[in-house]
């Protein structure tokens, strides 16, 4: 095991790199997923993959590549459990993590390598990702290139999550000082286990660096974990309201719960609860007043069947406005 040692304080000369996979019923992508990481130009010292509880061909795609990876088995548990057992296997000063569905450009170990060389006091390297599948585009980059500023950077990734986990390089004592990932939080499994930590790591003075090049393909696909929205939208607002005390400006904080909260009336509606959506709308209403939360709350007082009504109006109209318009 390495040695705890004080966030930012130098890596050593030459870091040693896990690179670690969480994988659950991801037969489809899991061989291309290793394939990409056992091709990298910078080749990580060890490979890890913790298969989560697949019921699916997974254990029969790891088994093609032998010994080039260590490949541990535990009971389903979620996202952030395998991801902590992975980085309880990892021995490498430094940690990658990838998605069992996402893809590593060739280079990108070998670009995180240089920056830390360059910049030893590093504990988290970040760096640009591009979605594709069923949604193409890039993801939102850090406000600035090579090492961050906190100042700058928590007002932004508190209204976003800018991060994409399978770019991410951690110092593993960094990890085990600040913790496991969030498995659960009131009684179900925990959705931003990644958004909260790059928040706990960035208010512990963590130093962070991002590399705007394009480092990670992301894959949006039917079964992506996040699609459960109000699951998402609720362990969203959690994190927010966990790190509301590390913004310095009151108005971010109160826009961002108001929007959550918003979106999490909406998915509620969705459902048909539309007591909790109501409330919820309501909620959203005492951070920050907007239009349209305050037209779906006043909406929610009439009786179901007339807000359900006109409530299908509103949301007709503005699917036809998007069509019009596209």
């Amino acid at each position: 095991m390495a040695e705890e040692t004080e966030v930012g304080s130098a890596a050593k000369a030459t870091p040693t790199i896990s690179a670690v996979v969480g994988a659950y019923n991801a037969q489809e992508w899991i061989g291309e997923t290793v394939s990409a990481i056992l091709s990298q130009t910078h080749p990580p010292d060890e490979v890890v993959v913790v298969d989560d509880g697949s019921t699916d061909g997974t254990a029969a795609e790891l088994e093609r590549f032998g010994s080039k990876l260590r490949v541990v088995r535990q009971s389903n548990g979620g996202c952030p459990a395998a991801f902590n057992r992975a980085f309880a296997e990892a021995r490498g000063d430094y940690v990658a993590m990838c998605g069992a569905d996402d893809l590593w450009e060739p280079d990108k170990l070998e670009r995180q390598f240089a920056a830390l060389t360059a910049h030893p006091q590093i504990d988290l390297a970040l760096g640009g990702a591009w979605n594709f599948g069923t949604v193409e585009g890039p993801w939102t980059p850090a406000p600035e290139q090579g090492l961050q500023d906190a100042r700058l950077l928590m007002p932004m990734l508190y209204r976003r999550n800018i991060v994409c986990a399978s770019s991410a390089l951690i110092r593993r004592s960094l990890y085990l000082r600040l913790g496991p990932f969030v498995e659960s939080a009131e009684g179900e499994r925990f959705a931003c286990d990644d958004y909260d930590y790059w928040l706990r790591a960035l208010a512990s003075g963590a130093v962070l660096y991002y590399d705007p090049n394009v480092l990670v393909k992301y894959r949006w696909h039917a079964t992506n974990a996040t699609r459960a929205q109000l699951w998402v939208h609720r362990s969203r607002l959690r994190t927010h309201r966990w790190h509301a005390d590390n913004v310095a400006d009151p108005q971010i904080v109160r826009e961002v719960l108001a929007d959550d909260l918003s979106q999490i009336a909406r998915a509620e509606i969705e459902e048909g609860d539309y007591d909790r959506a109501r409330a919820s709308f309501t909620e959203s209403l005492r951070q920050r007043v907007t239009p349209r939360a305050m037209l779906f709350a006043l909406i929610l007082r009439l009786s179901e069947r007339h807000a359900r009504r006109l409530i299908e109006g509103l949301v007709a109209a503005k699917r036809s406005r998007a069509r019009a318009s596209s």
